[in-house]
């Protein structure tokens, strides 16, 4: 066993474990963050009184509760694809869409919703797989970065935590309010 020669090189190691550290536990915080919008979802879609208000939009230009889960079925698995990208690229990679990209419209269609019961299974099964996902990335993986079309740089962390976490929660909130509504 080679033991380090001064102290400097302990700094370095104790620097690398807890850089380790705190990057396993931001996937972690990740993970349950994505984990939490669907358990905070499902509180509120078994109340009683949520039913006949699922499919009412709050005002014009706004979308259902329904909608909203539809898109985050999509959007999920989507910007997921997009870190696939970004990690298996050799050169960072465009990626990315502008609101009225069409796989995002037929996501909050009206014939893509008819099902709420099977929709909210997807969103549970796409948040588990995304929160699977996020558990396994790699420092490296994690630190891959392509150009978002509007953005410009991000790193697959970024893409993760802006695009995919706030993401879902910001949606956790516009569901909140379209079922008061």
């Amino acid at each position: 066993m080679k033991l380090l020669g001064n102290e400097t090189d302990l700094d370095v190691v104790k620097e690398a474990t807890v850089n380790a550290s705190s990057e396993a536990n931001f996937s972690e915080t990740l993970a349950r963050r994505l984990e939490s919008v669907y358990s905070q979802l499902m509180t509120l879609l078994h109340r009683p009184d949520v039913a006949q208000r699922l499919r009412s939009a709050p005002g014009n230009d706004e979308w259902s509760a329904l909608q909203v889960l539809g898109h985050m079925a999509e959007m999920i698995p989507y910007w997921l694809g997009h870190c696939r990208t970004l990690i298996a690229a050799h050169e960072p990679p465009h990626f990315g869409r502008t609101p009225d990209a069409p796989e995002r419209l037929a996501a909050v269609e009206p014939d893509s919703l008819k099902q709420p019961e099977a929709l909210v299974s997807l969103l549970e099964a796409e948040i588990q797989a995304a929160a699977k996902t996020l558990r396994q990335l790699s420092p490296a993986e994690r630190r891959k970065t392509g150009i978002h079309v509007k953005r410009g740089k991000m790193t697959v962390d970024e893409i993760v935590e802006q695009l995919i976490v706030a993401h879902a929660e910001d949606h956790l909130v516009q569901v909140r309010a379209a079922l008061q509504a």
